[in-house]
């Protein structure tokens, strides 16, 4: 039978494997990468989008608040290393001190870095040299109140670093997201840099059972809609964007105002990751999206999702990702272990209660996966995550299909076993860093 190469992200690596020649690869179609970075990124700072050059917004700066510069954190593949050097630079070239600059991580609700990952985030040269901290959203004692409330009603705390700061610089990348419609700009604020209260809103169950809540989407999107209002509320002073491939090189630099420079940014993404099909498929392959995305089952989650945007009602995905580091947070493991016998009661119960808690937002939308799929066709490969405790988290196991094999070994039987059984398969070899368009179905 004619069959063609495809892989998988998984961990720090990719899964290779043959898949029969009428299955469909789906995979963006990514720019080249920006092969000389230093003169690009020294153009994006001189002549923004939307606002003044970095140096002439640094050089108006109160100084004697300092200058933070916000990243994204560990769970994020955003290559810091390629650019923060040159924004450091900039800002001492204004007449910042080293001790006027700190590097502020937006942690959101995850748990604070290492010091590992700080190395890995920033690199040590600039660990050695810069003040590094992370936000956390559970200590109100690193907070302050913003001066206004958003449109529905949230009464924002923000990250003290970043509101007493004199210059206010945001950096991440713009991708994909499954609830926020694109990642980027105002989400390294909301959720980034907020307390508990919220993070808790931003991800409560009515947002995300709005059916508008979804990735590609921003028109009417209330998850977008809250984090561009507190965004505007901090008031960020720049923002360095950028997009990256599948090797986390810089295909794209978009910096300047917060909304312009994050809108050229998504037209960006739009043309060079989407992927449209005619009709759903019957099977998914896809990955969690390989290292960072995939150390945790909570981020897993978002490889789910995206199989499900190209599966039929009644079909299967079949999610491939590393959970190197287990559920991610032990309220995941909990919500899921308490729930394990039935999600339609995890359902009922999140919208009859006004207490959110911790990460329910990513069970709700694996059940929006579930409702295509049911648990039988959500089928889960995963090493870093025992059998046992896989079969509480409302996903099939391969190990229940094709027996005990590692990663690789599984995704090779569950692909013969596929080829067996439906006709139209689909691959997703980076997983959630996709965006979805079908015609019809």
């Amino acid at each position: 039978m004619p069959s063609k190469k495809t892989y998988l992200l998984y961990d720090r690596s990719r899964i290779e494997f043959d898949v029969p020649a009428e299955w469909a690869i789906l995979e963006p179609h990514d720019p080249p990468a920006i092969t000389d970075i230093d003169p690009a990124v020294r153009q994006a700072l001189a002549v923004p989008i939307g606002a003044a050059p970095l140096l002439d917004l640094a050089r108006r700066a109160d100084r004697s608040r300092g200058a933070v510069v916000v990243i994204s954190d560990i769970t994020r593949a955003v290559p810091n290393r390629l650019f923060l050097p040159i924004i450091l630079e900039t800002l001492e070239t204004a007449g910042f001190t080293k001790e006027q600059i700190v590097i502020l991580v937006a942690t959101g609700m995850h748990r604070p870095s290492t010091r590992a990952e700080h190395v890995e985030l920033v690199g040590q040269t600039i660990l050695d040299r810069y003040r590094i901290v992370d936000h956390r959203a559970d200590a109100p004692e690193t907070l302050v109140a913003l001066e206004a409330r958003t449109s529905s009603g949230t009464a924002v705390q923000i990250d003290a670093v970043y509101a007493n700061a004199g210059l206010r610089i945001l950096t991440g990348f713009i991708e994909p997201h499954l609830m926020a419609g694109f990642s980027g700009g105002r989400k390294s604020i909301c959720p980034g840099l907020v307390d508990l209260d919220t993070v808790q809103k931003f991800h409560g169950p009515h947002f995300v059972a709005d059916p508008r809540t979804a990735t590609g989407i921003l028109d009417g999107n209330p998850c977008h809609r809250e984090a561009l209002e507190v965004a505007r509320i901090a008031k960020p002073d720049f923002i360095f964007n950028v997009t990256v491939d599948a090797d986390s090189q810089i295909t794209g630099i978009f910096t300047g105002d917060l909304e312009a420079a994050h809108a050229e940014g998504v037209r960006f993404v739009e043309k060079h990751m989407a992927v449209t099909v005619p009709e759903r498929f019957d099977t998914v392959f896809v990955s969690g999206g390989g290292y960072p995305l995939d150390t945790t089952f909570y981020q897993t989650v978002k490889g789910m999702v995206a199989g499900g945007d190209f599966v039929r009602q009644g079909g299967t995905v079949i999610t491939v990702s590393g959970c190197r580091q287990g559920f991610g947070s032990d309220n995941c493991r909990r919500i899921m272990f308490e729930y394990a016998d039935d999600y339609q009661r995890f359902l009922r119960d999140i919208f009859a209660r006004d207490r959110v808690e911790k990460d329910q937002w990513e069970f709700q939308l694996q059940t929006r996966v579930l409702e295509k799929t049911s648990r039988e066709g959500l089928v889960l490969v995963a090493d870093g995550i025992d059998v046992e405790d896989q079969r509480r988290c409302h996903v099939t196991p391969a190990f229940d299909l094709v027996g005990r094999r590692d990663a690789a070994e599984a995704v090779k039987a569950l692909v013969e076993r596929t080829s067996q059984q439906t006709s139209r398969v689909a691959v997703l070899p980076r997983g959630p860093y996709i965006l979805p368009r079908v015609g019809h179905g």
